[in-house]
């Protein structure tokens, strides 16, 4: 893991424009200028010996810089370090040399011979990347605060997915292209090869490397199977949990197993402490999460247009739709044609209200505010404390595995199918969370904790082998249980887990509104349950806004 920064625009105070970059990548900081533009990376150093980036050509033509890890750099040559293989591939491949590429990552290339700006994702945007561009003016960088000390106005985040190929002179877009493709054919009966894409994604996110691994131990599915799998492959390491949120007889089994467990009791000044830190060094970030507002607005505003349409001709309405005749302007003013304006006038007061909660959740909740935040931290601060300086996270699962929801129940509105997935899965696909939403708002939230601390998160349910054996599987074992894939693994591997049941992590305490703080357990709910019809998939209405969500890009 690393921090980066490039732009043509002149550093002048490095120190202010780094001040949260640098924890990212405590162990140097290298400032280099390559034919007028100014790049900076920060690192943490995981595999190989220490190496500086960016990584230049001998002609100075060509300059690569990129944070992340890229599993998979040794097939392409006798490589010391991981981003050694980007200026070669480059050459070779072009923009396509991404789609090569196994890892989690957030890259660019500046080919000044070509006249060319490369930037890249990895297929979930698990390594943040803010880009900015101002007249021929351009940065990017792993947080947005680098770009507005720099002076930008309006920075955006990178589209997950994505590589963008621009003109370097006057940043005109080229040409934008998906670093992956899923295949959405549902064709496989059994859990097998998805088992062994989820061992090799443990796998590969372990070995080669200099320091101890960790985890969050909770009594939910995601970070239970990476535990199990831990311990099948013999892999080391460290497993925190914080005792007072989980349901004791699950956690204590899965204490019992685990060689070197670390149970806390956090404490609320433990919780303010852990509070602090992250308010004085952590990039902040607003978790803005779409709980289905902006869906429902454009429901909303088609059917007030339909109306809207229908009123501009009330004698045509009338005739054509009531089977009524006149010629007479009173029947402008008849019953129905008031019901149907009151009607319209109720769904622009409900327009309105849409709009201003779309409005707050702009501002979203802040990042240092949030109380999983906080008790991540805490749980970082542990573990660097000894040592353990890779994350293995269970981020994903919710989004991939179940979108929140069971048998077409949603556990939040920001669910999409509710965990129902369909016969044609390419009319539901991506939902909403997938690529974007919640998936955006927690990577991005275990990413700026795990930074502060200078501690890498690697996200095994989000490899690309594990997300793609999981859609080819067959409907009907997609939905044969709560987020099948695990719950069929630790049942094969009897491992302890609460079947059907949704564990909400917090840290035991969360703010109440007067600065102050109060106890809070977390949630547990039997999933595919609900008295809430608003929280029932109804399928038609999921695949139509699926539909107008398609390639929103934005650049």
């Amino acid at each position: 893991m690393c921090g980066i920064l490039a732009t043509n625009r002149s550093i002048v105070d490095l120190p202010t424009i780094i001040e949260y970059l640098k924890y990212r990548g405590p162990d140097a900081t290298n400032h280099v200028q390559v034919n007028g533009v100014e790049f900076v990376h920060t690192l943490l150093s995981m595999t190989g010996p220490p190496t500086l980036q960016p990584f230049v050509s001998d002609d100075e033509n060509i300059v690569a810089i990129f944070n992340g890890e890229i599993y998979n750099y040794r097939d392409f040559g006798d490589f010391q370090s991981d981003g050694e293989c980007l200026l070669p591939l480059y050459k070779e491949h072009g923009i396509d040399f991404v789609s090569k590429l196994d890892g989690e990552y957030a890259l660019s290339i500046v080919d000044f011979s070509k006249d060319i700006l490369l930037i890249s994702t990895d297929v979930f945007s698990v390594k943040p990347l803010w880009f900015a561009k101002e007249g021929t003016d351009w940065g990017l960088s792993s947080y947005e605060s680098c770009l507005l000390r720099l002076g930008f106005e309006s920075p955006f985040q990178v589209e997950a997915n994505s590589t963008y190929q621009m003109k370097l002179s006057t940043l005109e877009k080229i040409e934008r292209k998906d670093v992956n493709t899923f295949d959405l054919t549902q064709h496989k009966d059994n859990f097998d090869d998805w088992n062994k894409a989820f061992s090799n994604s443990i796998k590969k996110r372990t070995q080669n490397i200099k320091h101890g691994v960790f985890i969050g131990l909770s009594s939910g599915y995601d970070s239970g199977a990476i535990a199990c799998e831990l311990e099948k492959q013999d892999v080391e390491f460290t497993a925190y949990t914080i005792v007072g949120s989980e349901k004791e007889d699950t956690i204590n089994s899965r204490v019992g197993r685990t060689t070197d467990p670390r149970l806390m009791d956090l404490n609320i000044s433990d919780f303010k402490e852990a509070r602090e830190y992250l308010k004085s060094r952590c990039e902040e970030y607003s978790l803005r999460i779409d709980n289905g507002e902006s869906d429902w607005l454009d429901d909303v505003k088609d059917e007030h247009d339909t109306l809207s349409k229908k009123l501009e001709y009330p004698l045509k309405l009338l005739s054509e739709e009531l089977g009524w005749y006149t010629e007479k302007s009173w029947f402008v003013d008849c019953d129905e044609v008031k019901r149907i304006r009151n009607y319209r006038d109720t769904l622009v007061n409900r327009m309105k209200s849409l709009e201003q909660k779309i409005e707050y959740r702009k501002t979203g909740q802040m990042l240092t505010d949030d109380n999983g935040a906080i008790g991540m931290s805490h749980i970082c601060a542990k573990g660097k404390s000894e040592g353990q300086l890779i994350y293995l996270s269970g981020s994903g699962a919710d989004e991939i595995f179940s979108d929140y929801g069971f048998d077409g129940i949603k556990h939040f509105r920001h669910s999409t199918i509710g965990g129902l997935f369909p016969e044609d899965l390419d009319t539901v696909f991506p939902w909403k969370n997938f690529f974007d939403n919640t998936q955006r708002a927690y990577l991005m939230k275990e990413e700026y904790v795990s930074g502060s601390h200078g501690i890498e998160g690697r996200y095994p349910f989000l490899d690309t082998e594990v997300v793609q054996e999981f859609l080819w599987l067959k409907p009907e074992l997609k939905n044969k249980f709560y987020k099948s894939v695990l719950h069929n693994y630790m049942k094969e591997n009897q491992y302890p887990f609460d079947i059907a049941q949704k564990v909400g992590f917090n840290c035991g305490f969360s703010g109440n509104g007067d600065g102050d703080y109060v106890e809070k357990k977390s949630t547990h709910r039997t999933v595919g349950e609900t008295q809430d019809q608003t929280l029932v998939v109804k399928m038609e209405l999921e695949i139509s806004r699926t539909e107008k969500r398609r390639n929103r890009h934005s650049m």
